[in-house]
């Protein structure tokens, strides 16, 4: 790819110590309290607190409580009459470009002091009014640690994490303070569905692959056109890429080119599951970015074998539980 996109996220978490800090000064984790020899080589995700972690676990795990809250707060609103499962997974692309490019942000000010804001978009895929909710820590101008991201057709679900203060997106990442709206009223309480992950290296990547979707690529919109070809990439992958994140499931991205009058690529990003036998689809999206693909192409390639003898032969040399996954 000519220029890599920016990845917030990652930059986030690894980013050194905050202007005016002594290099070598010795800080502690804020969740295991080791010492670390110098702030140079702590991570952080905010600079109002100013707290310091050793690793990215102990930036999960210090959270975690407040992501369950979350989660709960999520559990007890949602409506039984929201988005199917298979729709939220038809979706899911939308709560990463709700990071990238919200139609409103509210900041909202916990009494721990943490600044979290709430990025809600809405889109209209297939005909249909859903949107994207997302939650997250911010650090310079980039989001740095994900509490909770949704989608729902719910819009008295969207009122309910319109908390705090409304900021003015002037542009990309550039935001000024509106006074409070108040939200329009209580959604009705429904069935719990448990959405929430922390913030890690697949997701930053995933973020950073969104991020740098061209406007002249697919358009969001026509992404239900390509839904058939989601089966067909998972059985069928002209390329398959995986990864083992940090602190997370091992990572699979497949990958089929079509070749019609316009050729494209059909992309899935799907992780291990805690039940062997099955793989959770994370985002699926068609493109004809070969810059895109390339970016998708992150981690170590499996063996698919050839395509001459049918499925059965280019399936063959996958990872056995990929194989059953698949299957």
């Amino acid at each position: 790819m000519s220029k890599k996109p920016r990845n917030p996220a990652k930059e986030a978490n690894a980013a050194t110590a905050p202007r005016g800090s002594q290099k070598n000064a010795h800080v502690h984790c804020a969740e295991c309290n080791k010492e670390i020899a110098a702030k140079d080589q702590a991570l952080f995700v905010e600079e109002e607190i100013g707290r310091y972690f050793c690793t990215e676990g102990c930036i999960v795990a210090y959270f975690t409580p407040e992501i369950e809250k979350l989660e709960r707060e999520y559990g007890k609103h949602v409506s039984a009459n929201d988005l199917s499962s298979e729709e939220r997974e038809r979706y899911a692309h939308l709560r990463w470009m709700t990071l990238e490019k919200p139609d409103e942000v509210w900041l909202e000010k916990t009494a721990k002091g943490d600044h979290r804001h709430i990025m809600i978009a809405e889109f209209k895929p297939e005909d249909k009014t859903v949107w994207a909710v997302a939650i997250c820590l911010m650090l310079r101008g980039d989001p740095s640690f994900l509490y909770l991201a949704f989608v729902t057709s719910d819009r008295y679900l969207v009122d309910v994490f319109r908390k705090g203060e409304k900021l003015k997106v002037i542009r990309k990442n550039s935001l000024s303070q509106e006074p409070n709206e108040t939200p329009k009223k209580e959604a009705e309480v429904g069935e719990s569905d448990r959405l929430a992950e922390s913030w890690t290296e697949a997701d930053s990547l995933r973020a950073g692959i969104v991020k740098g979707r061209q406007d002249s690529d697919i358009a969001v919109e026509d992404f239900g056109f390509y839904q058939n070809c989601l089966e067909e990439t998972l059985q069928e992958p002209t390329e398959l890429w995986s990864y083992l994140p940090k602190n997370s499931k091992r990572v699979y991205h497949f990958i089929r080119r079509y070749e019609h009058d316009k050729s494209f690529w059909y992309v899935v990003m799907a992780k291990d599951t805690i039940d062997e036998t099955q793989i959770e689809i994370v985002d699926a999206f068609p493109t004809r970015d070969v810059n895109m693909v390339q970016q998708c192409r992150h981690g170590k390639q499996e063996n698919l074998g050839t395509n001459e003898k049918g499925e059965e032969e280019t399936l063959q040399n996958l990872p056995e539980n990929v194989r059953r996954n698949v299957h």
